[in-house]
């Protein structure tokens, strides 16, 4: 995720506004009550976790510009409402959150109270902790004021995106909105963007839009010169995200749309931190960097996944502080790669708070006893909601030992613990963990879209000699050998860490300490042409389906790919419980997945007849076959 908008510089003429229309959203569906399922966490853990900061400036934005905001619409009858009217951010897919208590730190305690992490001594990290006083949503957060890396400038508080925006799903059924944490989010990161540009195209433009941002941001006694600097800032605003604009538009047409539930991250991330975080630097032409986004993936459930050996859908990290680290610059959090006059590798990102995040979800060990995962836990089908779980389910449980488990493993809450046995596990290491070793099946046997498997296979960078990228460090390597060409894994792999280690040398954090918030694993990485498999317990929550979100439901994974449905529409969250997905209605607003383009296909992962290999991974199933497999998976 980085910082796009589709907007226009300050100097669009007025006639042209009827041309600047805010993007179609689809219908919000009612519901009269909210439910947060059960998964191991408490509500104060919750709401800390939605709303920590990893010190991202996802929008280019002071936070107090983004609350004053008014939504991008032309009206002579009436003033805009809020840009942000929690309405009015649902429609884009962002969850609802209630505002943090007047006076205290956190939800429901203070900071002299605190609360114990999970697994980790001390409390939580409140210092990057900002709670919600405006009432956003879910997974944003005030990243509070820091001095810029790269400048030396003081930056104020900005409101960034954390993991929460991306990995929290909710879903409506018959007037209850469910919500699940570590399920994906249906939201629509484009369109927010460019509702976003557009709301401060609309603010320069309108000067009584203007002199009502300028009062809630000044005050209604404020000067005549104030006004003019604010007006001059918001023209420099402007002028950065046209040129944003400008640059990436070159992409436009590669680029697959995303849409609601969608991202390209990996092409993302490499776009911001080796295109924008190195556009100042002198003597470094960071565009030769620039690739499309072509590959977009559903966003992955995030429960279990601190205790996987390999982790994103390619199996491409090992360790979980690279990980979440590299989603945070990402994210926009700043970071000195461009400026060798000052301290690289210096960044905003707070590693403590991102490590506090990581053992949140993964609780402690899984092999200690009892036996089984105690962070963040799947969220078990509400039949209280969704109705009873109906079908033959021996039948499904059959089906699923025969065709499914060489690669999914066994069920996490299969009552003998098989997934927990040694056999699924690596061995310990010196600190006794072990983490669970899932499948990772090469392309030519799943025949899934390889679009995303590829961007690291692929994807080379160029970086400038200072920064010395090498690549034989990763891995607890030697290194010796710095480069300014390489692939993107292990130019990305190498400026995460090197990120890290600048937080834990300016923080102090001894050696000990340092691998046991990295996850007590080496920063290992892997390109290959291979998509991993995971455990299936809650899959029922974590619609569309196959790693870059091509097939709507589970009923239709279990057809032959030329069955499946070769379109559908994406952006509609009402749940169908039969078919186990979100209804995909083609309403004005929602996103038109075409499965016949590259990046969209829907191929492979098939049941039907021919020898197992070459995207076929069983043979055909039965219509009732289909229906017992989709009900035992209901109950993982």
């Amino acid at each position: 995720m980085k910082r796009i908008f589709v907007v226009a510089t300050a100097s669009v003429a007025l006639a042209a506004c009827s041309a600047l229309s805010p993007p179609d959203l689809p219908a919000n569906p009612p519901f009269t009550k909210a439910v947060w399922l059960s998964q191991n966490w408490t509500p104060d853990e919750r709401f800390w976790f939605h709303h920590s900061s990893q010190g991202t400036s996802t929008f280019p934005l002071p936070y107090n510009w983004f609350v004053a905001l008014e939504q991008p619409e032309i009206s002579l009858l009436s003033t805009p409402k809020p840009f942000i009217d929690p309405d009015y951010l649902a429609g884009f897919g962002f969850i609802p959150s209630p505002k943090s208590p007047e006076g205290a730190t956190a939800y429901g305690y203070t900071e002299e109270a605190g609360t114990r992490v999970r697994g980790a001594p001390g409390t939580y990290d409140l210092a990057s902790f900002g709670g919600n006083p405006d009432g956003l949503p879910v997974g944003f957060a005030i990243t509070k004021g820091y001095v810029d890396p790269e400048t030396g400038e003081t930056i104020p508080d900005q409101v960034g995106l954390s993991c929460a925006a991306c990995h929290t799903g909710h879903m409506v059924y018959k007037g209850t909105s469910l919500r699940v944490d570590g399920a994906p989010a249906i939201t629509n990161l484009d369109k927010f963007s460019k509702a976003l540009g557009l709301a401060v195209v609309f603010t320069d433009l309108f000067p009584s839009r203007f002199n009502r941002f300028a009062n809630k941001l000044l005050g209604p006694d404020h000067t005549s010169e104030q006004k003019k600097a604010l007006k001059k800032q918001l023209g420099e605003v402007l002028k950065n995200l046209g040129d944003q604009a400008t640059l990436f538009n070159q992409t436009a047409k590669e680029n697959v749309e995303e849409g609601f539930g969608r991202l390209d991250a990996l092409n993302r991330i490499g776009n911001q931190v080796f295109v924008l975080d190195l556009k100042g630097a002198t003597d470094f032409d960071s565009t030769v960097n620039l690739a499309a986004t072509d590959a977009p993936v559903n966003y992955p459930q995030t429960w279990d996944t601190s205790w996987f050996q390999w982790v994103q859908y390619d199996g491409s990290i090992m360790q979980p502080m690279v990980r979440n680290a590299g989603e945070a610059l990402g994210v926009t959090a700043r970071v000195n790669l461009s400026n060798p006059d000052r301290t690289l590798y210096a960044s905003s990102v707070p590693v403590d708070t991102v490590f506090h995040m990581e053992d949140l979800l993964a609780g402690s060990n899984p092999l200690d006893a009892p036996v089984g995962f105690k962070g963040l836990e799947s969220p078990k089908w509400p039949e209280e909601i969704l109705g009873e779980i109906t079908g033959d389910i021996d039948r499904g449980k059959a089906l699923y030992q025969a065709h499914c488990q060489s690669c999914h493993l066994p069920p996490v809450n299969d009552p003998d613990r098989g997934l927990f046995k040694p056999t699924y596990w690596t061995k310990p290491n010196g600190v006794g963990e072990s983490y669970l070793k899932l499948p990772l099946v090469p392309i030519d046997e799943v025949g899934t879209d390889p679009a995303e498997a590829a961007v690291l296979v692929n994807r080379t960078v160029k970086v400038p000699g200072w920064l010395g990228v090498d690549p034989k460090a990763l891995c607890d390597g030697p290194g010796g050998e710095t480069v300014t060409e390489t692939s993107f894994a292990a130019a990305l792999g190498f400026v995460v860490q090197a990120t890290i280690n600048r937080w834990y040398d300016d923080h102090g954090v001894p050696t000990e300490e340092r691998n046991r918030m990295n996850g007590n694993r080496p920063n290992c990485l892997q390109a290959k042409m291979i998509y991993k498999a995971r455990p299936l317990n809650g899959i029922w929550a974590t619609a569309p389906y196959l790693h870059n979100g091509s097939v709507p439901n589970l009923y239709s994974m279990l057809l032959p790919p030329a069955e499946r449905p070769k379109t559908f529409c994406l952006g509609n969250r009402t749940f169908d419980p039969d078919k186990v997905g979100y209804v995909t209605d083609c309403e004005a607003g929602a996103t038109v997945i075409d499965t016949t383009i590259k990046g969209n296909l829907n191929i492979g992962h098939a049941f039907m007849e021919g020898p197992l290999g070459d995207g076929i991974i069983g043979p055909p199933l039965t219509e009732p076959d289909r229906k017992a497999l989709v009900a035992y998976l209901k109950t993982l």
